[in-house]
């Protein structure tokens, strides 16, 4: 089940529905909710709600896609897995913004830059945090990360500490026009509710005020219960022996008797664990002809490659960044249009809503926020990188700089150099730098 409860409405109780909970005390131990006190947090009268009490809607091919399985889809993981690698390479600088409309980095680092880039809480690193956060939202739609605040005098409101919450452990409502979040603590077994403004809730796609659209419910469910359909056939096809078909024919009639012991021996021979693979001997005039591969199994491979592309599709992913290369993509040639594509198309539209609600919840007023570098994406590409420091150095062919020697040196992690203070300045053809004629 990817839900357990809905919280929305507390008036209506439901004794079929709360007999049938009863019978699965599993239900709710996964969710840290006991059947004693279930009556209190169900709807019976929201259909979304109800629906999300039973398990998951069943699928074409019989297998129930959840979070826990739709993991084991390997395209679905490596998916994932570069999402969550690339949103954990962006660093999440401060800036401030000056009276005259200019924008500063705001220096030297503070704790919350801390908590953004290197550790929101002890059980956590950021690079980690980002990935859950990833992972929750296509899997499940949302993320909720519990902002813990100081208490003591001087220090009232200033963020102490970012928590990161399992989706089954926080339930949203709706209170005087407020979201309000029930949570539980499964270390201590205790339940408690936060404001929206204590809680980072990073949203996908489809967000109703409430909460999002899971990718792999709405969009790739079928294709990742197909994929599950045919791993299971197959797996049971190699646990029977991996044996090619083969058909034993004879030119004589064999009795009843006979064609079962002709059929056990070879079984036992060739097929299965512990299978000996000795040579096959045939008597009578008998011969084994191999069976090639049926139009339907051609048709599962077919379709195996067909529901890679499209849970790649789903999630936003170029296949060609998870591996399979066997068909183009209509983002352009080569690695950098791919990887331009993939920014544009499905990091950046993430990255400037967790970013509006960073900075909403953080500050709480206009004039500071956070902002994803993307620079870092070119950390390992120095070609790429170098082309975009030239243009952004300036010179002659190149025009005015926007960045002096010492912000490259900067992100390069190199000392400053005398004179390299101030971009590259063309108007009078001299370089501002250095008063010298280029």
């Amino acid at each position: 089940m990817t839900q357990i409860f809905d919280l929305q409405a507390r008036q209506h109780k439901s004794r079929v529905l709360m007999s049938h909970l009863a019978s699965r005390p599993g239900a709710f131990e996964r969710s840290g909710v006991t059947v004693r006190n279930a009556t209190t947090l169900v709807s019976s009268s929201d259909a979304a709600g109800m629906a999300r009490l039973f398990d998951p809607l069943p699928t074409a091919s019989g297998f129930p896609v959840t979070d826990q399985t739709a993991m084991q889809v390997s395209t679905v993981y490596r998916c994932l897995a570069v999402i969550g690698g690339s949103v954990l390479q962006l660093p999440l600088h401060m800036y401030r913004v000056a009276m005259d409309g200019t924008r500063e980095r705001i220096q030297p680092y503070t704790p919350l830059w801390w908590m953004l880039n290197e550790s929101p809480q002890p059980r956590w690193t950021a690079a980690s945090w980002k990935e859950w956060v990833v992972r929750c939202v296509h899997l499940r739609g949302d993320q909720h990360t519990e902002i813990l605040r100081y208490s003591a005098p001087g220090r009232a409101n200033e963020v102490a500490g970012l928590l990161p919450h399992h989706p089954d452990h926080v339930q949203v409502r709706v209170v005087d026009g407020r979201l309000r979040y029930d949570i539980f603590d499964p270390a201590t077994n205790r339940r408690y509710g936060r404001d929206q403004d204590d809680m980072l809730h990073f949203s996908g796609f489809g967000f109703d005020g409430v909460r999002s659209l899971s990718a792999i419910q709405y969009a790739a469910r079928g294709a990742i219960a197909n994929s599950l359909a045919a791993s299971d056939y197959m797996g049971r096809n190699v646990g029977e022996g991996a044996m090619p078909k083969i058909a034993l024919q004879y030119p004589n009639k064999l009795s009843t008797d006979q064609a079962r012991l002709l059929r056990e021996s070879f079984v036992a021979a060739y097929t299965g664990p512990g299978a000996q693979k000795l040579p096959l001997i045939m008597t009578e005039g008998g011969t084994a002809t191999p069976l090639h591969i049926s139009p339907i199994d051609m048709q599962l491979l077919g379709s195996r490659q067909f529901e890679k592309e499209d849970i790649c599709e789903a999630l936003g992913v170029p296949p060609i960044m998870i591996g399979n290369s066997e068909k183009t993509t209509s983002w352009g040639t080569g690695v950098e249009q791919v990887t331009l594509g993939f920014v544009k198309y499905t990091l950046q539209p993430h990255l400037c809503r967790w970013e509006e609600e960073l900075n909403r919840k953080l500050f709480r007023q206009a004039g500071r926020f956070v902002e994803f570098s993307l620079d870092a994406l070119l950390r390992g590409d120095s070609k790429a990188q170098a082309e975009v420091f030239r243009f952004a150095l300036g010179g002659p062919g190149s025009g005015d700089g926007y960045m002096s020697v010492n912000e490259v040196r900067r992100l390069k992690n190199l000392p400053p150099v005398d004179g390299g203070d101030e971009p590259f300045r063309a108007q009078s053809g001299k370089d501002t730098q250095t008063g010298t004629t280029p």
